[in-house]
Formats: structure tokens, sequence, C-alpha cells
């Protein structure tokens, strides 16, 4: 199950079970204290019952658990029995109240609470094995033609990669073989090659949200050869970074992809005028820095479809913050002055 398969179906299966759970909770209290108050009026009639013998006996009667006690003057009230202390008590007339343990009738008690909690538990067992029939039954359309979507649209990508392949083995063989003059107009054909090749890779990337396995990977070197890749496309801009084999524990499509979007951007909005990115690496966290333009909405960049000029395609920072999330890695972006992308591998 895909990632976004797995969030909606937790939603519908929350939606549904915590509804149901909440309703048989409030059902389980509600016949607790219908049963607590018929036990209570039961032992209401029991100890009238018992007055009325002890009167017949000239207060000789005894029964297990019940007592009296006579005093000078009490108020009756229409009430059921109220707790005090170990005992339950109840005023029959305003010279005689009557006793009743309390162990009687909270072992009662007990029992009912003890039969109501595990009949809920059954309940909402019963109901959470409904809930996931009824989850899976409600993501069923969606899942279908999400994955006829996601066949047509593998089924393109797939396709244009061996033209763009083509066109950017091409260029380089004409490179070697015209003028001087046509250089630029060939630089151009190939860098927006490379453009398409990085769309190709992000839609890859958002077609495909297995589980990604992790391994020891060298980030330097990963690093360097986006470096160099990024020399041939900007040749203007200086590359600094010196650190040496940083080993890490991750995935190495997923990391090649998420350097590859934010070098790709730093060096998209890099000034005209001496354009620098800085990159280094110190207590696991790997911090990429350019000098150029900034960004005018940091807090926006990992929305799909969001860009703040008419470069680019609005998903590659989106891959990335997706990425980072799956991968365990906390990405953090400041713009001021140039942008600051740091990325916590953990």
């Amino acid at each position: 199950m895909k990632n976004y398969e797995k969030k909606a179906f937790l939603q519908i299966f929350f939606g549904y079970f915590v509804s149901i759970t909440i309703f048989i909770l409030l059902l389980g209290m509600l016949y607790f204290n219908q049963q607590k108050t018929y036990v209570m009026q039961k032992m209401a009639m029991n100890m009238h019952q018992y007055l009325l013998k002890l009167k017949q006996s000239n207060f000789q009667y005894t029964k297990d658990g019940y007592s009296y006690k006579l005093v000078q003057k009490v108020e009756v009230k229409k009430q059921l029995p109220h707790k005090t202390g170990d005992y339950y008590s109840k005023a029959f007339s305003s010279e005689i109240i009557i006793l009743l343990k309390s162990k009687i009738v909270d072992d009662e008690l007990q029992e009912i609470r003890n039969f109501t909690i595990m009949l809920q538990v059954l309940i909402i067992v019963v109901f959470a094995f409904i809930s996931y029939i009824l989850s899976k039954q409600s993501l069923r359309p969606m899942i279908d033609t999400i994955s006829h979507l996601d066949r047509f649209v593998s089924d393109l990508i797939h396709d244009l990669n061996t033209p763009i392949t083509s066109i950017l083995l091409n260029t380089k063989m004409l490179k070697k073989d015209t003028l001087d003059k046509n250089i630029p107009k060939i630089n151009r054909i190939e860098n927006s090659a490379k453009n398409i090749s990085l769309l190709y890779a992000n839609l890859e990337i958002l077609l495909n949200e297995t589980q990604l396995k992790k391994e020891q990977l060298n980030l330097s070197q990963i690093i360097k050869e986006i470096i160099e890749t990024h020399k041939t496309l900007y040749p203007n801009i200086k590359f600094n970074f010196e650190n040496d084999d940083i080993i890490i524990n991750s995935n190495e499509i997923a990391i090649k992809r998420i350097l590859e979007n934010i070098m790709s951007n730093a060096c998209k909005y890099s000034i005209q005028q001496n354009p620098t990115i800085n990159i280094f690496y110190s207590q696991n966290i790997l911090t990429i820095q350019d000098n150029g333009k900034g960004i005018k909405y940091p807090q926006r960049i990992f929305e799909r479809n969001y860009k703040e000029n008419t470069n680019g395609h609005g998903i590659g920072m989106h891959i990335v913050h997706r990425l980072c999330s799956e991968l365990s890695i906390k990405i953090d972006i400041k713009s001021k002055n140039g942008t600051i992308v740091k990325l916590e591998i953990a």
C-alpha cells in the first residue's frame, strides 16, 4: 500500500472507529448508570422489608449486613440510600435509620461495571473489524482510479526517457563537430533536455512511494558527483565543498533526488555576479548555502505546485520534503540575503 493510500485508509478508518467508540462508551455509561439506579432501588426495597420485619419482631430480627440506628429526629427524604463510610444508609422514619454494609452493594455494582466494560471492549473490537472492512471498501474506487492513472503516467514517462537520452547524447556529439558560434544554442538545447530529465526523475519518485530501504552511503561522493554535473550546467557558479568520507545510513536514490532538487534551486536563483554555493557538513547536519536572491515565502516552498516565478515545475521541493519525511531527515530553510537549507540526517 502506497503512502497516500495508507494516509487515506487511516483517516477513513479512524473516522469510523473513533465515532463508533465514543458512541459505545456513552451507551456503556448510560447502561451502567441505569443499572446502578436499579440496584439502589432494589437495596432500598430490601432495607424497607428489613425495617418491617424489625418492627414486627419488636426489634429482635437480624439479617446479615443489615442494622439500624435510633436517632432523636431525622429528616425523611424520598431518595435512594447514600454511602457514608462502610455503610449505605436511608431514613424511613424520623427516628430510625437503616444501615446496609457497603460491600454488599459495591460488589454487585462492580460486577455490573466489569460486565459493562467487557461488553464495550467486545463491541469495539467487532466495530474495529467492521471499520476496517468499510475503510477498504471506501478506498477501492479511488485506488482503482489512481492505479489506472499511475500506469498511464508510468508508461508515458518511461517512453519519454528514450528521446531525452537521445537528445543529450546527440548534443554532446554536436558540440564536438559544430562551429563555436552555435555552441550557446546547443547548450540551451542541452539544458532544456536536462530540465526535462529532472522532471522525469521527479515524476518517477512521485509514482514510487514504496518503503525506502537504507544502506551505508558515502555522502561526500554523492555531493561531489552532483556538483560536477551542475558545474557543466552553471560554469559561472563557484562551488565550495571540502568534507571527505561522510558516511551515512540512508537510501541512495532518495538522497540523490533530495540533493539534486536543492542544488538545482540554489543554482537557478543564484545572483549574476560572483554566484557562490557553500556546502558543509557538521554534527549530522548538511548545510547548503547560496548567495542568491532568496525565497519570498519560504514557509510555502514545500507546497506542491508552488513556485515564485515561471522557472521550474513546482514539485521539486515538495518531493524533497516528502522524501525527507520518509527518511526521518529534518529539513529547515531560511532565506535572507540568500538561502540556507539545513538537513539533519539521523
